[in-house]
C-alpha cells in the first residue's frame, strides 16, 4: 500500500516539478519583455519632446502629454517588473526549493522501506537456517534488526506523509496569493496607464486645428 502511495507520490512530485518550472521559464520570458519594452521607451520620449518643441501650443502640449505618458509608462513598468519578481517568481522559487526537500523525505522514506525488506529477508534467511549452523544470539540480532527497521520505516513513512501534506497547503496559498498579487500589480499599472492616457485625450481634443493652421 506505501509503496503504491510512494510511486504516485513520485509521479505527481515530477509533474509538479516540471510545471512550475516550465511556469517560471514563462513568466520570466514575459518580465523580461517587459523590462526590454522599458528600455527602448527613453527614445520614444526623446523623440516626442524633440517633435514638440517645433510644433505649434496646443499640439506641442498635446505631443509633450503623450511623452509624459510614456515616462509613466517607463516609471511603471519598472516598478511593476520588481515587484513581479519579488512578488511573483520568488514564491515560486521557494515553492520549488520545498518541492526539492519534500522529494528529500520520499528518498528517505524509499530508503527505509528498502531496509526493512531486506531486513526481513535477512530474518528469514537466518530463520531457515540449521539450528547447528546459526551463531549465538544470531535469531535475536536479526529480529533486533527487523524491529528498528520497522520503526525506522513507520517513521519515514509518518514524516513523508506530514511533508507532502505540508507541501500541498504550500502549494495551494502560494499560488492563491501570487495570483491575487499578479492582478494586483497589472491593474495598478494599467489604472495609472490609463489616467495618464485619459489627459493626453482631452489635450489632443484641445488642438486648436483652425487656429494654429493659419499662415
Amino acid at each position: 500500500m506505501f509503496k503504491k502511495f510512494m510511486d504516485n507520490l513520485s509521479n505527481a512530485l515530477g509533474n509538479t516539478s516540471n510545471k512550475i518550472s516550465e511556469l517560471i521559464k514563462g513568466s520570466n520570458q514575459y518580465i523580461n519583455a517587459e523590462e526590454n519594452f522599458t528600455k527602448e521607451i527613453t527614445k520614444t520620449v526623446a523623440a516626442l519632446k524633440s517633435y514638440a518643441e517645433t510644433e505649434t501650443p496646443s499640439l506641442g502640449q498635446a505631443i509633450s502629454s503623450l511623452a509624459s505618458t510614456f515616462e509613466i509608462i517607463e516609471k511603471e513598468n519598472t516598478e511593476k517588473v520588481k515587484r513581479l519578481r519579488e512578488e511573483y517568481i520568488a514564491p515560486l522559487n521557494d515553492l520549488v526549493i520545498s518541492l526539492q526537500k519534500l522529494q528529500t523525505e520520499q528518498n528517505e522514506a524509499r530508503k527505509a522501506t528498502k531496509e526493512l525488506e531486506k531486513a526481513e529477508k535477512h530474518l528469514s534467511k537466518v530463520q531457515s537456517k540449521p539450528k547447528e549452523k546459526l551463531k549465538p544470539n544470531e535469531i535475536q540480532t536479526a529480529e533486533t534488526e527487523l524491529k528498528s527497521a520497522k520503526e525506522k520505516s513507520a517513521k519515514e513513512e509518518s514524516d513523508v506523509r506530514v511533508a507532502t501534506e505540508e507541501f500541498n497547503k504550500a502549494k495551494l496559498e502560494t499560488m492563491q496569493t501570487i495570483l491575487k498579487k499578479m492582478v494586483d500589480i497589472e491593474t495598478v499599472f494599467h489604472k495609472k496607464i490609463l489616467d495618464s492616457v485619459a489627459t493626453v485625450k482631452v489635450k489632443a481634443e484641445a488642438i486648436k486645428v483652425d487656429e494654429e493652421s493659419k499662415i
